[in-house]
């Protein structure tokens, strides 16, 4: 299932117990809050247990933004029951502090493997297990994200 809410793109991969997303567009406060929100929640409702998120292109995030995910949404993500999340490494320097020190503040809260990957096809690999799986979804992704083509409406994150 594909689906965009605001700036993320993300698909849920019931059979992989996955959700892939990817932030590409601005951050605005409100936004920024609902897209990670309905991503645990959707976590929650599928029994998604792994992430593959890519971050890469997702502008700088504001301080306001930083201590929300700390402060507020971690504890949030900690009790959704993911167990694996692959990152793709944000292009900025500026993000990959501020993930680094989201996590750091996370630590009382989270037990979750967390890999950091510069590429798509080796955090698939990570997280699918085996090459034809990471081809699998690669090709589902490529496939929903050409016919959505981000325009025109979205169908909203399913809960």
């Amino acid at each position: 299932m594909f689906f965009a809410l605001n700036s993320v793109a993300a698909q849920i991969e019931p059979d992989f117990q996955l959700i892939r997303w990817e932030w590409a567009g601005p951050i605005v406060r409100e936004d920024f809050r609902a897209a990670f929100e309905k991503l645990v929640t959707c976590s929650t409702a599928h029994g998604i247990t792994r992430w593959l998120a890519d971050i890469s292109r997702m502008p700088p995030v504001g301080i306001d933004e930083q201590a929300w995910l700390s402060e507020m949404w971690m504890e949030q993500f900690a009790a959704a029951g993911i167990q694996a999340v692959a990152v793709i490494e944000p292009i900025a320097l500026h993000n990959q502090l501020v993930v680094e020190s989201i996590l750091a503040d996370g630590r009382r809260y989270i037990r979750v493997e967390i890999q950091f990957f510069s590429d798509i096809p080796a955090a698939l690999d990570w997280l699918a297990g085996s090459d034809q799986q990471a081809q699998q979804l690669e090709a589902r992704w490529e496939q929903n994200k050409a016919q959505d083509k981000w325009g025109g409406p979205h169908p909203s994150l399913p809960e």
